[in-house]
């Protein structure tokens, strides 16, 4: 195992990236002739055109390119701001130093670190403790680089093309093709930085982000992620963009169990869990992607400014069949097309030629003749609907209407006149008119590429809108009651002096302290008292095993159903032959909705209350929610109803509905269990919690308190 150095374990302050990434002046340490790596650091450096000052660092020259070249960081006329490192792994721990020594406040380093699993101290963690000693910021180790738009700074030992343009938002990737690939896009989303932050060895993501918020450029910001190094600073910062309103956009690898694995040989990192990430991005409304197209779509969208007022979607279309795929397409993505007026479909019949339908989204191409106008007038019709938030001008864009300009021309006579936000979709990406779409981002209109892509670019761009207009309202928070300190610490007593998972009686007596509803029942080790508490609780009742550390179920050491005396005592003296004497006795509850409910603690992330559907639908279709807490009642019903088995919470095969206003109490009283015990429990499991037409009850439930350590 690697020891990490004290001083790696001390740092946690806001990096001021200043140095790095808006760099007065740079050195470039193994600067080299054309076409070799240092090489192509320097002509990026100067074509991009950079106006600090370009130090060239190599023992070997004494000019390079027309300038001077200097054996050492510490013959340089005047200090960097920030040193690149271009130099193999044989050489940049002595480089790295060399810049601390010098008071170089930044650096970027492209080669690997990579070093044998034996070694040690590492050489990535060497690299660390002389950047954290000396309270440098790193862009690396294995990083392609960074661009700075703005201050015309292209750090990269890889070709960027110098008429790359500036603009409003911030990506920083993972991975390098990612990152090269989004840099040379030509769609028109343009960057204000574009970071590749390879392994973060003391630079992470989160540093990255922050930096980006408070740069009034940025409108919006990319996540290509493998994992969080830095989790703490990641959720500040996400939580930091949510209250600056700057959505976030990311693209999570890790989402099957083979690219979680593939993520962490790629990275050196875990992955973390799948839905532990979704909960952490629903809290701060960070938007998902599932694919880099959608991901570029969505930041096109974000990056305009665009937030539409509600959640109706209004199209135009000139393709009854596009608009029927459209349609199939939009269901499942979620995307919601306005229920229009009375009003509008009037005022479209007045606009439409004979035969076309007047409703949403619209088929408004006929015979073509005056269809300009009609196109105008008929946008100008959806768009006034109380019902629209949004409009699409969904069309391709053929190269053979490259000469008349046909829908920008359209799309530019209708953008002052509307009152709510245009985009353009274009359904076949692959022969849309490149002129077509730049002229239509010059004016400020997006244009996403691809039906479903676009659709879920669309769908992000509302629920973000949606998001904020909820925390604008204040519905993220909510008040919870208070618990008296003696009873606090009775409950952590209980937590702490335990040696083992609490059994299941024990279990819901906390849970019963937070107000969760559970079973009648009594823990008993004598037949007399087994046959006392079934004529309180009155039959028929469960008899469960309530050994030690028992399995009850592997040792068939449940019996439900239990009708009688001689029932019960039969049973008994089987479980105590069996198992022991100690038992639960436990009324039956009727037959009702089953759920789990728990609690789990993240190693990055904390405390996640867990929802789902029980039985088989648990182990067959993990089909479950995460959230992060604290949580509110809002966020749990959202949960709930996204679940694939919500609908048998509203009544199936004849049952009455369930009671979903109790299971979200319960729900709440767990996440309140959370934050008043969090410290002490490794998990919390519901299993079954019942949900009946008036109440939702704990059938079962563990307890699992943290261990103690000496």
């Amino acid at each position: 195992m690697t020891t990490v150095p004290k001083v790696i374990e001390t740092r946690r302050r806001r990096q001021d990236l200043t140095p790095l990434l808006n760099a007065r002046s740079v050195a470039i340490v193994g600067i080299s002739g054309p076409e070799r790596f240092g090489g192509t650091l320097f002509s990026n450096v100067v074509d991009y055109g950079y106006e600090g000052e370009t130090f060239g660092v190599n023992p070997r020259y004494e000019t390079l390119y027309d300038r001077p070249c200097y054996p050492s960081l510490s013959e340089l006329p005047e200090r960097p701001d920030c040193a690149l490192l271009a130099v193999p792994n044989s050489r940049i721990v002595d480089a790295l130093q060399e810049a601390a020594d010098c008071g170089i406040p930044a650096a970027a380093i492209f080669a690997s670190a990579w070093s044998e699993p034996d070694d040690e101290p590492s050489l990535q963690n060497r690299l660390k403790e002389i950047a954290l000693a000396n309270s440098m910021v790193v862009c690396g180790p294995n990083c392609m680089g960074f661009v700075s738009t703005n201050h015309r700074l292209a750090i990269s030992g890889y070709e960027v093309n110098a008429e790359t343009p500036a603009g409003h938002t911030t990506l920083i990737s993972h991975s390098g093709s990612v990152w090269e690939g989004f840099l040379q896009n030509q769609r028109g989303v343009a960057f204000n930085y574009i970071v590749s932050p390879g392994n973060e060895m003391v630079t992470t993501v989160a540093d990255y982000m922050q930096f980006a918020l408070d740069d009034e450029t940025t409108r919006v910001i990319g996540l290509f992620l493998e994992t969080v190094r830095d989790p703490d600073t990641f959720v500040a910062a996400l939580e930091e963009a949510a209250e600056r309103d700057i959505p976030i956009v990311a693209l999570k690898t890790g989402r099957s169990e083979r690219g979680a694995r593939l993520a962490q040989a790629h990275s050196g990192a875990l992955a973390g869990d799948n839905a532990t990430y979704d909960a952490i991005f629903d809290r701060y409304g960070v938007r998902r992607a599932t694919s880099i197209d959608e991901m570029m779509d969505t930041l096109e969208l974000l990056s305009t400014g665009m937030r539409p007022n509600r959640r109706g979607v209004s199209a135009v279309l000139d393709s009854g069949g596009q608009r029927a795929h459209m349609v199939d397409l939009a269901e499942p993505i979620g995307v919601e097309f306005g229920k229009i007026s009375e009003a509008t479909e009037s005022r479209l019949k007045e606009i439409l030629e004979p035969g076309l339908e007047p409703i949403n989204p619209l088929d408004a191409w006929g015979t073509g003749n005056g269809s300009d106008n009609i196109y105008v007038e008929s946008s100008l019709a959806l768009d006034a609907d109380p019902s629209t938030g949004l409009l699409v001008f969904a069309v391709d864009l053929p190269l053979t209407d490259d000469e008349e300009l046909y829908y920008p021309l359209i799309a530019e006579t209708l953008k002052s006149r509307l009152q709510n936000p245009l985009a353009f979709l274009v359904h076949a990406s692959e022969s849309a008119s490149p002129l077509q779409m730049s002229r239509l981002r010059s004016t400020g209109i997006p244009v996403v590429m691809g039906t479903e892509t676009g659709l879920r670019a669309i769908h992000h761009t509302i629920e973000y809108a949606e998001y904020q207009r909820s925390r604008a309202a204040g519905a993220l928070e909510e008040e919870r009651p208070t618990r008296a300190p003696k009873e606090l610490d009775e409950l952590r007593e209980r937590l702490e002096s335990a040696t083992g998972a609490l059994d299941e009686h024990a279990s819901k007596q906390i849970l019963e302290a937070y107000g969760l509803e559970t079973t009648r029942e009594r823990a008993v080790s004598t037949l007399a008292d087994a046959l006392e508490a079934a004529a309180d609780i009155g039959y028929p009742i469960a008899l469960k095993t309530a050994e030690g550390d028992l399995h009850k179920t592997e040792h068939n050491g449940v019996l439900l159903g239990v009708s009688d005396d001689s029932e019960l005592e039969n049973a008994y003296r089987d479980f105590e032959a069996r198992l022991g004497a100690r038992v639960l006795v436990q009324e039956m509850v009727p037959e009702g909705c089953e759920l789990i409910l728990g609690l789990v603690f993240d190693p990055q992330f904390g405390p996640m209350l867990t929802l789902g559907t029980g039985g088989i639908f648990v182990e067959v279709l993990k089909d479950f929610r995460m959230l992060s807490l604290p949580t509110t009642s809002d966020a749990i019903a959202s949960a709930l109803a996204s679940l694939h088995g919500a609908a048998l919470l509203r009544g199936a095969r004849g049952r009455p509905p369930a009671d979903e206003k109790a299971i979200i109490r319960a729900a709440l009283s767990l996440s309140w269990l959370a934050s008043d015990l969090g410290d002490r429990l490794d998990e919390v499991d519901v299993n079954p919690l019942v949900a009946l037409s008036d109440r939702a009850v704990v059938v079962d439930a563990l307890i699992v308190p943290k261990a103690t350590t000496d």
